[in-house]
C-alpha cells in the first residue's frame, strides 16, 4: 500500500504561477478513485483542492475541475507506487476555458409524467428525486460510482440513535432471514484435492524458510514485505515469544496481496466450515489495545459502550450472514460483530461479553461458561478453514481453533465414519492414561498411529503434537473416534508476525481492514452490500422459548419477551457469573453476603428490571441485582428467530400467546 495525495503539488490541480489559471477561479475539483475505495468519488470546493488517501494498487484517477463559469475540463493520470514521485504537472489553458452556450428556446409544454408502478398493498414513496445536473450527467461515468461503501468505515461511522417504539401488541416484523451455512466442496473436487494435497507434503516452515512470510499453500510471487514500523520489543509484554519475534509491522506488496486475497477466496468458497478467530486488533481503532503497535497507542478508548464496528466487523458480519463464515470465536467482550450483524448464535465470545448478562467478562483467575469451552473445542476440532484476525496467538487455550485447524491440513482426509482407515482416529488406553492417535496406515493385522496424550480432564488444553508412528495390533482394545481430518488450514491476516506463522497455509501482512475491502469483490460481491444492520425498533415480541429461556420445539406456543422500560426481569439458569469472578456481580448466585470495597451485598438469585433502551450502545440496559448489565438489542432479534438455543434472560412472571 502507498499514500496518495491529490492535490496541488501532486495531482496536477494548477498552482498559481505567473500566466496560468489561478486557483480561484476553480468552483470544485471532482476526484474518482477505484470503486474499491470508500465512497470513491470525491469532491473538493475549496483552495487548496486537496485531498488525501491510502489504498492499494495502481490504476488512473480521474478528475473534473469545474469552473467558476460552468466549464468542465476533464483529465486522468495513472497513479503509481514504484515511482520516487508518482505526480506530473497538468498543462491547462491560460484562462478559463469559455462557459458552453446554451442557445434560448421557447418554452415547451410540459411532457406527461407517467405514474409509477406499485406493488398492491403498498404506497408509493413522496421523496422526489433531485434533477441531475447537465455536467453530471456528461460525465455520469464518474458519478454512478459514488457510495459504494459509505457509512461502514471505523474512522467515520457513528451508531444512529433511534426514537424507542411503543411496545405493541403483535410480534413486530419477522428479522432477516439467513442464509444457510455454505457446503464447501467434496474431497473429490480436483482443485481442493490439489490444495489438501500440497499441503499435506509441506511440513510446517521455520522462520528462516523463504516461504515462511507467505504460506505453506501460497503460489504466488515471492517479494519480501515492506517495513511499515520497526520495533525491537515483543509484541506483547505479557505474553512470552521466540527470540526473533518482535512488534515490527509489514504490509505486503500490491502484487503479492493481490495473490494471496485471490488464494484466500478461492479456499472460502471450497471450505465446509470455515471459522473466524479474532483478538483485539480488530477493534483496536475504536476500543484500544493492550499489545504494541505502531498504529495505535496502548490503552483503551473513552466511551468503549458506544463505539462502532470497523470494517472488519461489518465484512465479516456480511460473510456469517451470507453463510460464508460458519462461526465466529471471540476474544473481545465488545459486541461489535454483532453490532455489524454477525448472528449472535453463530458466535462464541469465549472471554466473556459487555452485552450478555449471563456471560460476564471472565478474569484471568476465573473459569469459562459451562457452553463455550465445549463449544470452541468443536470448533477446533472440526474447522475446514481457519480465519485468524488481530490476534498474536500469545499461547491461550482458545489458540487450539488456529493450531488445531492447522494440524489437520497435515493428515489426510477423514474415512466414512466407523471405518478403520488413514485419517481415523482412534482412542486408545494403556497404563491408566488416554492417547488419542491419527491413522496412517493399516495393514491385515495391525495398524499404525501417531499419538498424542488426551487429557483426563476437558479443561486442560490437549497437547495437541502428535508423537512418532506406533504400531498397533487389531487384537487391541481401541475405540474409533468421530473424525475430521484433511483441511484448507488456518490464514492469518495481520501486520505483526507471530509465533505460529509457520504452521499458516496463507499469511496476509496488511490491516484486516483494507484485506477484506480486496477480498469481498474476489467473492463476488460489491462493497455497497456491506451495511450496518437495521434492529427491531421494538423491545416486545413473541419468542419460540420457554419460561426458563430454553429454545423450544416447532409449532409450540411462543413466549413473550418483553424489553419494555420497567419490565421485571430475570437471569436464566447457567449463567456464568460466578465462574467469571468479577468482583461487583460475585453476590449474583452466592451463597452467603459479598463485601466488594466496604460494601456488603445480599445475595441474590438475578432479579432485576429494564431500566432503558440505548440505541447508542445497541443494548437494554438492566439493573440486577443492584448493578448495572447490558443485553444487546440483537438478542431480541436472534430470539424472534429461534436463534440461540438458551436466552439469557426472561421475564419474571412471562406470558404466552393463546
Amino acid at each position: 500500500m502507498a499514500s496518495a495525495t491529490t492535490g496541488p503539488s501532486t495531482s496536477g490541480v494548477p498552482r498559481k504561477t505567473p500566466g496560468e489559471v489561478c486557483v480561484q477561479e476553480l468552483d470544485s475539483v471532482t476526484i474518482k478513485l477505484h470503486p474499491t475505495f470508500k465512497d470513491p468519488v470525491r469532491v473538493r470546493q475549496e483552495p487548496p483542492f486537496e485531498f488525501q488517501s491510502r489504498g492499494w494498487g495502481t490504476f488512473d484517477i480521474v478528475v473534473l475541475l469545474k469552473w467558476k463559469n460552468g466549464s468542465i475540463h476533464r483529465t486522468s493520470w495513472e497513479l503509481q507506487f514504484d515511482q520516487p514521485d508518482a505526480s506530473r504537472p497538468l498543462d491547462l489553458p491560460r484562462a478559463a476555458p469559455a462557459a458552453p452556450a446554451v442557445p434560448a428556446a421557447p418554452a415547451a409544454p410540459a411532457a406527461p409524467v407517467p405514474p409509477r408502478t406499485v406493488p398492491e398493498g403498498t404506497m408509493a414513496p413522496s421523496v422526489e428525486v433531485p434533477p441531475v445536473a447537465p455536467w453530471e450527467e456528461e460525465h455520469r461515468d464518474v458519478f454512478e460510482a459514488r457510495g459504494s461503501i459509505v457509512g461502514v468505515d471505523s474512522a467515520d461511522e457513528a451508531m444512529v440513535e433511534a426514537a424507542e417504539e411503543e411496545a405493541t401488541d403483535g410480534p413486530g416484523p419477522p428479522p432477516e432471514l439467513l442464509r444457510d451455512t455454505s457446503a464447501g466442496t467434496t474431497d473429490d473436487d480436483p482443485t481442493r484435492a490439489s490444495i489438501c494435497e500440497r499441503l499435506r507434503s509441506t511440513a510446517y516452515l521455520p522462520h528462516s524458510h523463504p516461504q515462511f512470510m507467505f504460506g505453506r499453500g501460497y503460489g504466488g510471487p515471492l517479494n519480501a514485505p515492506k517495513v511499515l514500523w520497526r520495533s525491537d520489543q515483543p509484541p506483547r509484554k505479557d505474553h512470552s515469544c521466540p527470540k526473533w519475534l518482535t512488534a515490527t509491522e509489514f504490509e505486503d506488496q500490491p502484487e503479492v496481496m493481490a495473490a494471496k486475497v485471490k488464494e484466500l477466496a478461492r479456499l472460502m468458497l471450497m471450505s465446509r466450515k470455515t471459522v473466524a478467530y479474532t483478538g483485539a486488533g480488530i477493534s483496536a481503532a475504536v476500543i484500544g489495545q493492550a499489545a504494541l503497535s505502531g498504529q495505535h497507542t496502548v490503552g483503551w478508548k473513552a466511551d468503549t459502550r458506544a463505539a462502532p464496528p470497523t470494517f472488519t466487523h461489518h465484512a465479516l458480519g456480511f460473510l456469517g450472514r451470507q453463510g460464508l463464515l460458519h462461526g465466529w470465536v471471540q476474544q473481545n467482550h465488545d459486541g461489535l460483530p454483532q453490532k455489524a450483524g454477525f448472528p449472535q448464535e453463530r458466535i462464541n465470545e469465549i472471554h466473556g461479553s459487555w452485552y450478555d448478562p449471563g456471560n460476564p467478562v471472565v478474569k484471568y483467575s476465573g473459569t469459562l461458561h459451562e457452553r463455550s469451552y465445549p463449544w470452541m473445542r468443536e470448533d477446533a476440532d472440526t474447522a475446514d478453514l481457519c480465519l485468524v484476525l488481530g490476534t498474536s496467538l500469545g499461547g491461550l487455550n482458545a489458540d487450539q481453533v488456529a493450531t488445531k485447524t492447522a494440524d489437520r491440513s497435515l493428515q489426510p482426509s477423514a474415512p466414512p465414519e466407523g471405518v478403520l482407515a488413514p485419517g481415523a482416529w482412534v482412542m486408545l488406553r494403556r497404563g491408566g492414561r488416554s492417547f488419542k492417535g491419527c491413522v496412517t496406515k493399516v495393514e491385515e493385522k495391525d495398524f499404525q498411529a501417531r499419538f498424542r496424550p488426551a487429557a483426563d480432564d476437558d479443561s486442560e488444553e490437549e497437547d495437541d503434537r502428535l508423537g512418532e508412528v506406533v504400531t498397533i495390533s487389531k487384537s487391541e482394545k481401541f475405540d474409533l473416534l468421530p473424525s475430521v481430518g484433511g483441511g484448507l488450514g488456518t490464514v492469518i491476516m495481520n501486520l505483526q508476525q507471530t509465533a505460529q506463522d509457520g504452521k499458516m497455509t496463507l499469511r496476509l501482512f496488511g490491516k484486516s481492514d483494507e484485506i477484506l475491502r480486496l477480498l469481498l469483490p474476489e467473492l463476488g460481491f460489491g462493497l455497497s452490500i456491506v451495511k450496518p444492520p437495521v434492529w427491531p425498533k421494538v423491545s416486545r415480541a413473541l419468542v419460540p422459548y420457554d419460561a426458563e429461556g430454553r429454545r423450544l420445539p416447532p409449532r409450540a406456543k411462543r413466549m413473550w419477551l418483553d424489553l419494555s422500560r420497567g419490565q421485571e426481569v430475570r437471569l436464566t439458569p447457567g449463567h456464568n457469573i460466578q465462574g467469571a469472578k468479577q468482583p461487583q456481580y460475585m453476590h449474583i448466585g452466592a451463597a452467603k453476603p459479598i463485601t466488594v470495597k466496604g460494601e456488603t451485598r445480599k445475595p441474590g438469585v438475578g432479579l432485576g428490571r429494564v431500566v432503558n433502551r440505548c440505541d447508542k450502545t445497541c443494548s437494554f440496559v438492566l439493573q440486577i441485582e443492584g448493578v448495572q448489565m447490558r443485553l444487546g438489542i440483537w438478542w431480541l432479534e436472534s430470539a424472534m428467530r429461534g436463534g440461540v438455543p438458551v436466552l439469557p434472560l426472561v421475564n419474571q412472571a412471562p406470558s404466552f400467546e393463546e
